[in-house]
C-alpha cells in the first residue's frame, strides 16, 4: 500500500492533487490507516498511472473519469479523437501565427526604430500588420496554449522586459485557465491565499446581514454550538460571536487565516467564544449533529453548494439551522462578457431560486433567503484593490500571482460595469 505522499511522488503529483482527484472522485485510496489516512494499492497505482497518460495527451479529467469509469459508454477511441480534433484546431492557431510572423519579418522598418520592446510598442506593430485589438489577444492566446515556451522564447527575442512578458502570457494564458489549471498546486494555493490574507474580509459581508439571516433561526438554545466553515481570517466570525452567547468552532485550510482570527478575537473582547480548526469542510471529524447552527459565508462553492447541503446536514441537531450565502445570478439578460467570465470562474453558478429547489430536495425547509446588499460589494472591492496594489509591485512578475491579480481585477471591473447582474444570496435553512 502507498501513502499519498509516495503515490504522488512516483507520478511526479503534487499531495494536493491526488488529494483534489479524490475530492472529485477520479482516484479514490482502496483504504485508510488507523489514522484515517489515505493508503493506495497497487490497483490504485495502476489507475493513476493511465491518468497520467491521458493527461499529457491533454485530455480533460472530465472525460478520463468517464473513460475509466464506463468505458463501454465512453469508448477511449472516441475520447480520443475529439482530442485530436482540439489538436488540430492548435496546430491551425499556430499556422496562423506562422503567417503573422513571416508577415512582420517581410518589413525591413518593423525593428528600425526600436531599441526595445514593450507591449505598446508590440501592440502598435500589430496594429501596422492589420490586427485589430481581438486579433492581437487572440494571436498571443492560440500561440500560448498551443506553445507556450515557444510564444515565451518569440517575446524575449523581442527584448522585452521581464514584466512586460509576464504581463503578456498571463493575459494570453487568461488568468482562469491558468487558475483551473494551477488551483490544485499547494504553491499556487499558498500564493492565492497570501494575496488575500491581507483583506478585512475575503469576500462580500457584513453585519447587517448577518444579523438579518441570524435573527432567522428563531429556535436557537441560549448558548447554541455553532460551527463556522470557511472563516477565512475571520471577516464574519467576529459578527457571529457578537450576535450569538454561544460557542464558534471556525475551521479553515489555511494557518494563516486562523492565526489573524485568533488575534482579532482577542482584540474584539470574544476569544473566549472563538476557537479555531484547521478542517476542510469537505472532511470533517466532528461527531453527527453536534451543532445547533452551520454558517459559511460564501465559501461552499468550494466543494460545490448541492454537495456541501447533503454532507454538512449530517452534522446538524434536529431542528437545526443552516446559513450560508453564495454567488448568484439576478438577471436573465446577461451581457456576454460577463457571463463568459463567470462560466469560467464559477460554472455552477445559478439563480436563487435554482438554490432554494436544491435545497428543498436535499430536505431542509427553506426559511427564507435574500440578496446581499451592494454596500459590502463595494466595500469588498474597495478594499481588495488597495491590496492588489500593494502586492502587484512585489509579485506582478510572479506567474501565478500574475493570474490571481488580472482575474481579480477582471471580476472588479466587470461587477461595476454591469451592476445587478449577480450577487450573493443568503440562505436560511432549517433541519
Amino acid at each position: 500500500m502507498y501513502t499519498v505522499g509516495v503515490l504522488a511522488r512516483r507520478h511526479g503529483l503534487s499531495r494536493s492533487a491526488l488529494l483534489y482527484y479524490d475530492r472529485i472522485g477520479l482516484l479514490s485510496p482502496s483504504g485508510h490507516s488507523k489514522g484515517e489516512y489515505r493508503r493506495y494499492s497497487d490497483a490504485d497505482d495502476q489507475r493513476l498511472a493511465r491518468i497520467c497518460e491521458y493527461r499529457r495527451a491533454g485530455m480533460a479529467l472530465e472525460d478520463i473519469s468517464r473513460i475509466l469509469d464506463d468505458p463501454a459508454e465512453v469508448g477511449v477511441a472516441e475520447a480520443l479523437e475529439r482530442r485530436l480534433v482540439e489538436l488540430n484546431g492548435e496546430m491551425d492557431a499556430l499556422r496562423e501565427q506562422q503567417v503573422l510572423v513571416v508577415r512582420l519579418l517581410g518589413r525591413k522598418d518593423v525593428f528600425a526604430c526600436h531599441d526595445g520592446m514593450n507591449m505598446g510598442t508590440w501592440g502598435a506593430l500589430l496594429s501596422d500588420a492589420g490586427f485589430s485589438a481581438n486579433d492581437m489577444r487572440r494571436w498571443h492566446i492560440g500561440f500560448e496554449r498551443s506553445a507556450p515556451e515557444s510564444h515565451e522564447r518569440f517575446l524575449r527575442s523581442l527584448h522585452m522586459p521581464e514584466k512586460e512578458i509576464s504581463v503578456i502570457r498571463a493575459m494570453a494564458a487568461a488568468p482562469h485557465e491558468i487558475f483551473n489549471i494551477n488551483r490544485d498546486s499547494g504553491r499556487f494555493m499558498k500564493m492565492f491565499f497570501k494575496i488575500y490574507e491581507g483583506l478585512d474580509r475575503e469576500g462580500p459581508g457584513n453585519y447587517k446581514a448577518a444579523k438579518r439571516a441570524f435573527d432567522l433561526c428563531g429556535n436557537l438554545p441560549d448558548r447554541a454550538s455553532i460551527l463556522e466553515l470557511g472563516c477565512g481570517s475571520g471577516g464574519a466570525t467576529m459578527n457571529l460571536a457578537q450576535l450569538a452567547n454561544g460557542t464558534v468552532i471556525a475551521t479553515d485550510v489555511y494557518q494563516p487565516y486562523l492565526d489573524q482570527l485568533v488575534k482579532r478575537a482577542k482584540e474584539a473582547g470574544v476569544g473566549d467564544r472563538v476557537t479555531v480548526g484547521k478542517k476542510d469542510m469537505a472532511a470533517l471529524d466532528f461527531e453527527p449533529e453536534s451543532f445547533d447552527l452551520l454558517w459559511c459565508e460564501g465559501a461552499a462553492y468550494i466543494m460545490g453548494v448541492d454537495k456541501a447541503l447533503g454532507y454538512w446536514k449530517q452534522f446538524l441537531k434536529p431542528g437545526g439551522y443552516l446559513v450560508f450565502s453564495d454567488a448568484v445570478w439576478l438577471a436573465r439578460d446577461v451581457p456576454d462578457e460577463v457571463r463568459e467570465f463567470w462560466a469560467e470562474g464559477y460554472p455552477e453558478m445559478r439563480f436563487p431560486e435554482d438554490t432554494v429547489a436544491a435545497a428543498e430536495a436535499a430536505g431542509y425547509r427553506v426559511l427564507d433567503h435574500f440578496t446581499l446588499d451592494t454596500v459590502s460589494w463595494d466595500d469588498f472591492y474597495r478594499d481588495l484593490e488597495h491590496r492588489l496594489d500593494d502586492v502587484e509591485e512585489a509579485l506582478g512578475d510572479d506567474p501565478d500571482a500574475r493570474a490571481i491579480i488580472d482575474i481579480s481585477r477582471r471580476e472588479n471591473e466587470l461587477y461595476h460595469a454591469y451592476p445587478g447582474t449577480y450577487g450573493y444570496e443568503f440562505y436560511v435553512l432549517e433541519k
